[in-house]
């Protein structure tokens, strides 16, 4: 889920030609960590290899079948694992969640809704090592500025050509943030780049280290309001409202601003991607959405023991509508006791297994699975920093519509741009994000009627999907009448898909964003999965998850810390892992704490 909006490409253009940086450079591996996914994996060799008599007897568990914890179970198929994935809910794919559209004959229309995640800057590497090894089709999505945009603000509307400047007081706000970013990407992205030569990292770390010593409790609010001269309630309030024009910042305000910066510094909101299909068997095209990595990992075959070929799918290890309740450790031996709850049948059950991950969002972790809480014989998971991950790291809500409509409206007949409607829409009312998106192979359009956060989330969770489309509808007819007159799902209300996180079993909330002063708990949540190199501290237990990811909201952080924790595993088991493994991860590279 994209949470920092196009943040003024134009201004990073410029700095970039006056600092000789191509235009396709991307700052990778991500500053926080320094460390590259994708040079440790091969599509050719597993994580890790074991003795065969290891397998019969290693037992592992998964909760969760999000990216994270499906990647960590693909991953540990094919190094010859066999996990089981407790899921609670009837599908794979967690936030990555592309829901079917369904015709009056019950047909799947080849479009969806996006209800979580929905687009990929190529900034995320390791996304993108699996999804182009799964021949991914992909899409550009609307942002505004890139499509015809339409801003409302204050009762007034401003249009927004592709390539503009943004119209009306948002040039100027767009300037002077511009100037003010560019101040931290300049002095970041110098040593980084380097001319084209090895970056310099020392360098890079020092200045990230400085950022953080700076800027660790301090709020976007504050670091905007201070750092921004010129600017008062007027700016501040248009920025809150629609940022540079393309989505507004007043729900990050409270947020840290390291969040800000490391948006900004890790190229995560650049050209960002529609994913539109896959390619299936003989070539075929697939239509599915960004949900269609996570259905990749699970029914891909693997050469496997033996000279087997299975996958997740065939061997049925996603136990589905199975909710954890509590991860106990077996006090005569090292192995751990997973209690769940089949939701079908209400029967309560146990099994034993060697390691386990838990790669459910961190209100899960606390809520569902108690994992905070002293119990008898219940795992101790570590240090308190750890367990205060679970407690008090933010998880903002939001909220999302989408209707399936008869026609891509937006385009006149020739497949082009309407001059009259526009494909994007950001407003200050109640919609707030309005997107419409072309997927191929189709006369059927999509329409995010609405997307919101934090605040303007919370404030629609009382009301009901049909009535809060009621009044999307109007208050978007109200401000583009040829727009709001093609609001019609074309199904009726059974086009109408709606997703509250916040409000939503299992979840309870869409993304993390660390809080002033939070950084050091993600810290020790990230680098929870090398208990396993200390006997002392190792209980067999991993975390894994954007939630506790340095990428809260992407599916980015998820593949990250499903591949740490599924080295980990491979290490609990015996196993030997490829050279340079995530395990090899510094820890103390940065100080998060005064």
């Amino acid at each position: 889920m994209s949470h920092i909006h196009n943040i003024p490409a134009q201004r990073f253009a410029a700095l970039r030609k006056a600092a000789a940086i191509p235009d396709n450079w991307l700052p990778y591996p991500y500053v926080d960590t320094l460390y590259d996914h994708t040079r440790f994996l091969s599509p050719m060799r597993p994580i890790a290899t074991f003795g065969t008599d290891t397998y019969p007897v290693a037992k592992v568990a998964i909760i969760g079948a999000g990216a994270g914890g499906m990647v960590a179970a693909y991953e540990l198929l094919r190094a010859g694992v066999q996990p089981i994935i407790f899921e609670a809910t009837d599908r794979v794919g967690g936030r990555t969640w592309s829901r079917n559209f369904e015709t009056q004959s019950g047909a799947k229309p080849p479009v969806w809704a996006e209800l979580g995640a929905m687009r990929v800057p190529p900034s995320q590497k390791l996304f993108w090592y699996y999804a182009n090894q799964f021949g991914v089709k992909t899409g550009d999505f609307p942002d505004p500025g890139i499509s015809p945009t339409l801003l409302y603000y204050e009762n007034q509307p401003y249009w927004w050509q592709p390539q503009t400047p943004p119209p009306g007081p948002f040039a100027k706000i767009q300037d002077d943030f511009g100037k003010f970013a560019s101040r931290f990407i300049q002095k970041i992205w110098t040593p980084w780049y380097n001319n084209g030569a090895e970056p310099d990292w020392d360098q890079v770390t020092t200045v990230w280290q400085s950022y953080i010593d700076r800027y660790r409790e301090m709020s976007v609010y504050d670091a905007v309001r201070k750092g921004i001269r010129g600017w008062g309630d007027e700016e501040l309030n248009a920025f809150s409202a629609l940022g540079v024009g393309s989505g507004g910042f007043g729900t990050l305000y409270r947020v840290g601003n390291l969040e800000l910066l490391r948006n900004m510094i890790n190229k995560w909101e650049y050209e960002q991607q529609l994913i539109v299909g896959w390619e299936g068997t003989n070539q075929k095209f697939i239509p599915d959405g960004i949900n269609g990595l996570t259905h990749m990992f699970y029914n891909k075959p693997v050469q496997w023991r033996n000279g087997r070929t299975v996958s997740l799918e065939s061997l049925r290890a996603v136990a589905f509508n199975s909710t954890v309740t509590q991860i106990e450790r077996d006090p005569a031996s090292s192995q751990l006791k997973v209690h769940w709850i089949n939701k079908t049948n209400r029967q309560a059950n146990v099994e034993t297994f060697s390691a386990v991950i838990v790669a459910a969002p961190t209100r899960s972790m606390e809520i569902d699975i108690g994992m905070t809480l002293p119990q008898a014989n219940a795992v101790d998971i570590g240090s308190q920093d750890v367990k205060n991950t679970m407690r008090n790291l933010y998880l903002i809500g939001s909220s999302k519509m989408l209707i399936r409509t008869t026609s891509k409206f937006w385009r006149d007949g020739r497949g082009q741009a309407r001059s009259d409607i526009p494909q994007s829409i950001q407003t200050d009312e109640l919609p707030r994000g309005v997107y419409c998106l072309d997927y191929p192979h189709t006369d059927e359009g999509v329409v995010i009627i609405s997307y919101t956060w934090g605040d303007d989330s919370t404030k629609l969770t009382a009301v009901e999907p049909v009535e809060r489309f009621r009044k999307f509808k109007e208050i978007l007819t109200r401000i583009c009448p040829p727009f709001g007159a093609n609001l019609n799902p074309a199904n009726g209300e059974r086009d109408i898909l709606n997703v509250d996180w916040e409000a939503t079993e299992h979840y309870y909330g869409a993304f993390k964003l660390q809080l002033p002063g939070q950084d050091h708990l993600v810290q020790s949540a990230y680098y929870h999965f090398q208990s396993v190199l200390d006997p002392g501290l190792d209980r067999g237990v991993y975390l894994a998850g954007d939630s506790v990811s340095w990428s809260g909201g992407w599916v980015e952080g998820a593949l990250q810390t499903g591949i740490n924790a599924a080295c980990a595993v491979a290490k609990r088991l015996g196993g030997t892992l490829r050279r340079k493994s995530p395990l090899a991860q510094n820890p103390n590279r940065y100080h998060y704490t005064g």
